[in-house]
């Protein structure tokens, strides 16, 4: 795995805080959930069932992908 640094605007800290203690995870692994389903359906290569098992509970790929779209990262 690589740690990888990344700097984002105040509300999208805040947002991943929110999400964070709302899932009762870190903000780490909440921004790393946003990135693997951005990156997943940005290659669109149909394999988006296999990261399901690994979904943590509360973790809703439906809602990510609209706050994804909300945000106009997708």
């Amino acid at each position: 795995m690589t740690e990888l640094r990344v700097t984002v605007p105040d509300e999208i800290a805040e947002r991943l805080a929110s999400e964070a203690t709302e899932q009762g995870t870190s903000v780490e692994d909440v921004a790393a959930d946003v990135l693997r389903l951005h990156i997943w359906t940005a290659l669109g290569d149909g394999l988006d069932f296999i990261d399901l098992a690994r979904s943590k509970p509360g973790f809703s790929a439906r809602r990510a992908q609209a706050q994804l779209e909300a945000e106009g990262f997708a």
